[in-house]
Protein backbone atom coordinates (compact mmCIF):
# COMPACT_ATOMS: atom_id res chain seq x y z
CA UNK A 1 0.00 0.00 0.00
CA UNK A 2 1.45 3.36 -1.16
CA UNK A 3 1.31 5.94 2.12
CA UNK A 4 1.37 9.27 -0.35
CA UNK A 5 -1.88 11.10 1.03
CA UNK A 6 -2.95 12.32 -2.63
CA UNK A 7 -3.42 9.32 -3.57
CA UNK A 8 -6.60 8.56 -1.06
CA UNK A 9 -7.51 12.20 -0.18
CA UNK A 10 -10.64 11.24 -2.27
CA UNK A 11 -10.87 7.67 -0.73
CA UNK A 12 -14.67 7.86 0.72
CA UNK A 13 -13.83 5.65 3.49
CA UNK A 14 -10.51 7.07 4.16
CA UNK A 15 -12.09 10.28 4.34
CA UNK A 16 -14.85 8.87 6.46
CA UNK A 17 -12.48 7.60 8.80
CA UNK A 18 -10.33 10.51 9.14
CA UNK A 19 -13.22 12.09 10.44
CA UNK A 20 -13.77 9.62 12.91
CA UNK A 21 -10.66 9.83 14.13
CA UNK A 22 -11.00 13.33 14.37
CA UNK A 23 -14.55 13.80 16.31
CA UNK A 24 -12.63 10.78 18.78
CA UNK A 25 -9.87 13.01 19.18
CA UNK A 26 -11.68 16.23 19.90
CA UNK A 27 -13.89 14.59 21.92
CA UNK A 28 -11.41 13.36 24.63
CA UNK A 29 -11.12 17.07 25.69
CA UNK A 30 -14.67 17.85 25.71
CA UNK A 31 -14.97 19.41 22.12
CA UNK A 32 -17.44 18.10 20.18
CA UNK A 33 -16.62 18.56 16.55
CA UNK A 34 -19.98 16.92 13.65
CA UNK A 35 -19.52 15.62 10.39
CA UNK A 36 -22.32 15.96 7.68
CA UNK A 37 -21.12 12.22 6.24
CA UNK A 38 -20.95 14.23 2.88
CA UNK A 39 -17.14 13.09 2.16
CA UNK A 40 -16.93 15.62 -1.27
CA UNK A 41 -16.95 18.45 1.64
CA UNK A 42 -15.52 16.42 4.74
CA UNK A 43 -11.94 18.43 4.44
CA UNK A 44 -13.88 21.85 4.53
CA UNK A 45 -16.43 20.92 6.65
CA UNK A 46 -14.37 19.82 9.48
CA UNK A 47 -11.34 22.85 9.00
CA UNK A 48 -14.64 25.23 9.04
CA UNK A 49 -15.23 23.63 13.10
CA UNK A 50 -11.45 23.31 13.91
CA UNK A 51 -9.97 26.15 13.46
CA UNK A 52 -12.13 28.46 15.57
CA UNK A 53 -12.26 25.59 18.18
CA UNK A 54 -8.55 25.96 18.85
CA UNK A 55 -8.80 29.61 18.34
CA UNK A 56 -10.79 29.71 21.69
CA UNK A 57 -9.27 26.93 23.05
CA UNK A 58 -5.46 28.87 22.81
CA UNK A 59 -7.28 32.01 24.62
CA UNK A 60 -8.90 30.22 27.44
CA UNK A 61 -7.32 26.70 27.74
CA UNK A 62 -3.91 26.43 27.20
CA UNK A 63 -3.02 23.29 28.78
CA UNK A 64 -5.82 21.87 26.86
CA UNK A 65 -5.14 23.27 23.76
CA UNK A 66 -1.36 21.88 24.34
CA UNK A 67 -3.15 18.48 25.30
CA UNK A 68 -4.91 18.12 22.26
CA UNK A 69 -1.92 18.75 20.13
CA UNK A 70 0.00 15.98 21.83
CA UNK A 71 -3.02 13.50 22.27
CA UNK A 72 -3.29 14.52 18.11
CA UNK A 73 0.64 13.91 17.59
CA UNK A 74 1.36 17.47 16.01
CA UNK A 75 4.78 17.52 15.31
CA UNK A 76 6.77 20.51 17.37
CA UNK A 77 8.31 21.51 14.08
CA UNK A 78 5.26 21.78 12.45
CA UNK A 79 3.58 23.67 15.08
CA UNK A 80 6.39 26.42 15.29
CA UNK A 81 6.41 26.80 11.58
CA UNK A 82 2.63 27.69 11.94
CA UNK A 83 2.89 29.98 14.63
CA UNK A 84 5.90 31.70 12.83
CA UNK A 85 4.00 32.22 9.51
CA UNK A 86 1.65 34.97 10.13
CA UNK A 87 -1.15 36.36 12.19
CA UNK A 88 -3.55 34.42 14.34
CA UNK A 89 -6.33 33.67 11.77
CA UNK A 90 -3.56 32.23 9.44
CA UNK A 91 -2.32 30.29 12.41
CA UNK A 92 -5.76 28.75 13.46
CA UNK A 93 -5.95 27.57 9.93
CA UNK A 94 -2.48 26.43 9.55
CA UNK A 95 -2.87 24.13 12.90
CA UNK A 96 -6.55 23.09 11.83
CA UNK A 97 -4.84 21.74 8.22
CA UNK A 98 -1.89 20.32 9.97
CA UNK A 99 -4.47 18.16 12.09
CA UNK A 100 -6.48 17.14 9.67
CA UNK A 101 -3.59 16.00 7.60
CA UNK A 102 -2.23 14.19 10.72
CA UNK A 103 -5.44 12.70 11.33
CA UNK A 104 -5.41 11.47 8.13
CA UNK A 105 -1.95 10.22 8.22
CA UNK A 106 -2.56 7.98 11.04
CA UNK A 107 -5.84 6.43 9.42
CA UNK A 108 -3.27 5.69 5.75
CA UNK A 109 -0.74 4.15 8.88
CA UNK A 110 -3.13 1.80 10.50
CA UNK A 111 -4.96 0.77 7.29
CA UNK A 112 -1.11 0.17 5.66
CA UNK A 113 -0.29 -2.14 9.29
CA UNK A 114 -3.71 -4.02 9.17
CA UNK A 115 -3.29 -4.56 5.55
CA UNK A 116 0.40 -6.22 6.22
CA UNK A 117 -0.98 -8.55 9.01
CA UNK A 118 -3.46 -10.08 6.47
CA UNK A 119 -0.85 -11.09 3.95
Amino acid sequence: MDLSPEKYRHDLAIIRDTATQIIRDFSIHGVEIVFSGNELTAWNELHTQIAPILATMFANNKSGFMALLYQIDVSESKFRRAMEEGGKNDFNSRLAELIIQREFQKVLTRRFFSEKRGE
